[in-house]
């Protein structure tokens, strides 16, 4: 299948060792049938991570170039080491991505390798969206690792979902962009869509009106639709989102188990829909002044 350069999503995977980077790319390409088995770090069978000293080690040393057909769009993706050795790898596979998907560990929060790889983030302005990892971790905090992304990287953090348990119930995540809740399968894989708990309708309401808040003011015929009606539609919603995170106006936050496949195909999903194509992305200002063709 061909792909004209508007449904071509080129995304970089970023994150401190162990913040799950090579497992959720493994993830989202047995989501998106590119794999027939889905691979286990802990089993040396990964897509990525193939070499012998990759699997003696149990960590990435090389980028790798993966891709996914996922709705309308090809995924080409690049997962990356998370040691700050071969930082060479990342910078290379950055200065081609159009997107980026920083993983969070949600046992541990905002760790040293984030705050290294974010310099790059910040120097190449990309358009970057986190994934609070290990949910279904029996010390994991997704609270905490949402208040230290924020903390750090600025009120543009924004929350698009939220898991109703973390730890070992972890199976159902609260989508505040399209307010339903996603709850799997204990084997992970496609979610069931459901309605929101009441419980959690107050706060789901809440995150979804600063996502709207966001998309209108990256468009001046957005916000003046916005001022005159209180609302945007779903297409009005995704342009503006897709310009917001092009121009590093947001940053998204989603939460997702790699080991247990839950919560990639969304992040696929999003990637699709709102993140930006090779052409949506602002051109690179050279130190010169000058800008690259």
């Amino acid at each position: 299948m061909t792909y004209d350069t508007k449904h071509l999503r080129n995304v970089v995977l970023l994150g401190h060792p162990g913040s799950g980077k090579t497992q959720f790319a493994e993830a989202m390409l047995y989501e998106a049938k590119g794999t027939n088995r889905f691979g286990k770090v802990t089993e040396k069978s990964t897509t990525s991570d193939f070499t012998s000293i990759e699997q003696e080690r149990g960590n990435s040393i090389f980028s790798t170039l993966m891709h996914a057909d996922w709705r309308d769009c090809k995924i080409n993706l690049m997962d990356t080491p998370g040691f700050d050795d071969f930082v060479g790898e990342v910078v290379s596979s950055m200065k081609v991505a159009d997107t980026a998907v920083m993983m969070l560990n949600a046992r541990s929060g905002v760790e040293v390798g984030t705050e290294l790889i974010w310099e790059y983030v910040e120097k190449f302005k990309t358009p970057t969206l986190f994934v609070i990892n290990h949910c279904d971790n029996d010390k994991a905090d997704f609270e905490n690792t949402l208040e230290q992304t924020k903390a750090r990287f600025g009120s543009k953090v924004l929350p698009f979902q939220f898991p109703v348990e973390t730890g070992i119930g972890f199976n159902k995540i609260v989508d505040a962009l399209r307010m339903v809740m996603y709850v799997f399968p204990d084997a992970g894989g496609r979610p069931e869509k459901q309605s929101i708990p009441e419980e959690h309708i107050g706060r789901a309401q809440e995150m979804h009106n600063a996502l709207v808040e966001a998309a209108a003011e990256n468009d001046e015929s957005l916000m003046e639709k916005f001022f005159d009606e209180g609302s945007l539609t779903e297409e009005e919603l995704a342009e503006g989102l897709t310009i917001a995170l092009a121009n590093q106006e947001i940053f998204p936050v989603f939460c997702a188990s790699a080991e247990r496949n839950m919560g990639s195909g969304r992040v696929m999903g999003f990637i699709n829909d709102i993140a930006p194509s090779p052409i949506d992305t602002p051109t690179t200002t050279l130190e010169d002044g000058g800008t690259l063709p």
